[in-house]
């Protein structure tokens, strides 16, 4: 048995048997974690098979198969965030992680269609001396950023179970899978500063790499297989509030009861009356209706002194303002000139519709 066949073996075997965990896993359950799970696996199998047949002379034999799109190592660090979303949070990331996996597929897959000759002088012109490249600086980028953001998934997973004081052995499975990826992150980036700084790494050179991924490749398969029943506990976040239905609710009560008149009335009054606390109440507030505390019941008061203005002009607009809750002559007029863009007196005149001089402003 020769050395090269001694590698196509070995790479074949491991790929054989990730290929049937991947088919296993995704015709058992339908679960987005299993899902990503296969998804990755399959990508990890695309990756060995140009090593596993290209070490068996299947590219000396058949050149046509150059370029050939079995490999997409693009897809590695976007399927691995993928699963651990699906682990973690229970949903799929957004289909923009999908960009340069699939340019990188599409490439390939034009590129095989060329003619032979044609894809020969690419491969030598424009394929090694650019575009390799630039793929491993692509590659390297996007498996040290995704290793990066999974890690803090992991952390906010690990955060979110100890705060609600649960076994943290639910999160072994998200953890090692994030170890398994941060392996095959560091192994690779070995190799591209060997084969960069210190001396060109040939085809064969590189098969130490790839069994070392199968290696990894079979752990997370074995373990997935070996756990997919097992449901990791995701992360449960609360459905947005509708704060704008919240705030208007409250209105309506304060408005009902006229709480607004008291001038008494403060935040955490307010809050004892709506059974609630200041926090949730002075939030509800702001996000519901764009105002704070005072803002709110101040328009609420001077909403109603400008209907007892427009309804009537004999009573005294002092004693309008004190029966709104306003503490003071001045408050009052302030708020009611930024409220309606004039004095309270010169409003009455102009809805009376008076434009002679009247009562002096407040």
């Amino acid at each position: 048995m020769t050395g090269i066949g001694s590698m196509s073996i070995v790479l074949g075997l491991f790929e054989g048997q990730m290929l049937l965990l991947a088919a296993a896993i995704l015709m058992r359950h339908v679960r987005r974690a299993d899902r990503t799970l296969g998804a990755l696996l399959v990508v990890l199998c695309g990756m060995l098979t140009p090593f596993a047949i290209g070490y068996a002379g299947f590219y000396d034999r058949w050149p046509w198969l150059s370029f050939a799109p079995f490999a997409v190592p693009l897809a590695m660090g976007p399927l691995l965030y993928a699963h651990l979303n699906a682990l973690v949070l229970d949903r799929l990331i957004s289909r923009w992680h999908a960009a340069l996996p699939v340019a990188q597929f599409a490439y390939q897959a034009v590129a095989f269609c060329l003619p032979l000759d044609l894809r020969g002088a690419f491969d030598r012109e424009i394929q090694r001396p650019w575009l390799d490249p630039l793929l491993a600086v692509l590659l390297l980028g996007s498996m040290i950023g995704y290793a990066v953001a999974g890690w803090r998934l992991v952390k906010r997973h690990r955060a979110w179970l100890r705060a609600r004081r649960t076994d943290l052995a639910a999160a072994d499975r998200v953890r090692g899978v994030l170890v398994a990826f941060a392996v095959i992150v560091a192994l690779r980036t070995a190799y591209t500063i060997v084969d960069t700084l210190i001396v060109p790494l040939s085809y064969f050179d590189m098969f130490g790499f790839y069994v070392a991924l199968a290696l990894i490749g079979n752990y997370l398969a074995i373990e997935g297989w070996r756990q997919s029943g097992a449901r990791v506990q995701p992360i449960v976040e609360p459905p947005p509030r509708d704060w704008p239905g919240i705030a208007r609710d409250w209105v309506g009560r304060i408005e009902e009861h006229k709480w607004w008149r008291d001038p008494d009335l403060d935040l955490a009054g307010l809050a004892r009356r709506l059974g609630t606390n200041t926090a949730y109440l002075s939030r509800g507030l702001n996000e519901g209706l764009g105002v704070g505390f005072a803002d709110a019941i101040n328009r609420l008061r001077v909403d109603h002194a400008a209907e007892r203005l427009r309804g009537s002009s004999d009573d005294d607009i002092l004693a309008i303002a004190l029966d709104a809750g306003f503490g003071s002559k001045a408050t009052f007029n302030r708020v009611f000139k930024e409220r309606f863009g004039m004095t309270p007196s010169s409003y009455r005149r102009v809805s009376n519709g008076k434009n002679d001089a009247g009562d002096p402003d407040l």
